[in-house]
């Protein structure tokens, strides 16, 4: 009989262990909070020291995936405030007419426009070796480009989606900074600011692979921060919660659902906010309060946050199946 109870003794065992120490390490954490929010206070302070001040003026500013949405409005402020643009995208019409408007609209008397597939090693080096022989530095690299999918991991019909994917929103923007960097070496103070996603910090069903390359984007270049601190190269994270853009209606899959576009900000407002966290050298940019409540919670509590998220998460990624 006590071998048939063995089981479960451990089981309560493993229990009561694991509540005692998630409990201490959170009574210690609570106790530790102050010092460490006054730590990052000091910490964000010698940052934005560092990196300040930033003009946008006459600065040398590309733009992945600037013919449409966050990109084009990117572009457009950049040209209000005087900065010399370097603008790719797939779409050589619709990237004219974004420099166009950069020139006619906003007064830019700079404006490149390369046509470029951010997957494609070839066009990249091009892309580069452009800038360079141009100008010779880079002051902020702008990975914007992206694409997204919309149906569950067993329903895609070709595993190529999740490649497609990771080509461009991953290895895209990690090629691109790799040929880059001798450039944004030439410029102090330089950033690289990734347009990730609130999904590269929560988790939502129907994205798999997008939240995928988010994730991977976040990993990787909080990591290049450390190897490039020491040249004042500054990496931005923007974490853009649901915006209206052309990415919400081009999603990858043979029936995509959308995004609850109800709350969605403008392209322009989020545009403008990356634009202010660009200019302070942020390490990051939260757009939303519930932005920071998932980096608290999820390291935490992330028993209560996995539940949470699989339980709302529908209603914003598919309102008609909740």
């Amino acid at each position: 009989m006590i071998i048939y109870l063995i089981p479960s003794i451990i089981g309560l065992l493993s229990i009561a262990i694991a509540f005692f120490t998630k409990t201490s390490m959170l009574a210690l954490f609570t106790i530790l909070y102050p010092f460490l929010y006054l730590l990052d206070l000091y910490a964000r302070y010698k940052r934005h020291k560092l990196a300040q001040p930033w003009p946008a003026k006459d600065k040398v500013v590309l733009i992945t995936g600037a013919s449409s949405g966050i990109g084009r409005s990117l572009a457009h402020l950049f040209a209000k405030q005087g900065s010399t643009l370097i603008l790719c995208a797939r779409r050589e019409d619709a990237l004219i007419n974004v420099a166009n408007e950069c020139r006619d609209q906003y007064g830019a008397t700079k404006v490149i426009t390369i046509k470029c597939d951010v997957s494609d090693e070839d066009d990249v080096s091009k892309l580069i070796k452009t800038v360079e022989d141009s100008f010779n530095k880079l002051d902020c690299l702008i990975l914007n480009a992206g694409v997204s999918m919309g149906e569950r991991f067993e329903s895609i019909s070709d595993y190529n989606i999740i490649k497609t994917i990771m080509d461009i929103n991953y290895f895209g923007s990690t090629y691109i900074t790799y040929k880059a960097l001798n450039l944004l070496k030439n410029s102090k103070g330089s950033r690289i600011v990734v347009v990730d996603s609130f999904l590269g910090i929560c988790p939502v069903p129907l994205r798999t692979g997008y939240c995928g390359s988010k994730f991977a984007l976040r990993g990787f270049f909080e990591s290049l921060q450390f190897e490039i601190w020491e040249h004042e190269i500054f990496v931005v994270m923007a974490y853009p919660d649901v915006v209206k853009t052309e990415i919400n209606d081009n999603r990858l899959g043979k029936t995509p659902s959308r995004l609850d576009m109800k709350s969605a900000m403008s392209s322009d407002e989020c545009a403008n906010i990356i634009y202010r966290g660009v200019v302070r050298g942020d390490k990051e940019i939260l757009f939303v309060a519930r932005g920071e409540f998932a980096r608290l919670a999820e390291g935490v509590f992330p028993d209560a946050w996995s539940y949470l998220t699989r339980k709302y998460s529908w209603k914003i990624v598919a309102p008609s199946n909740s």
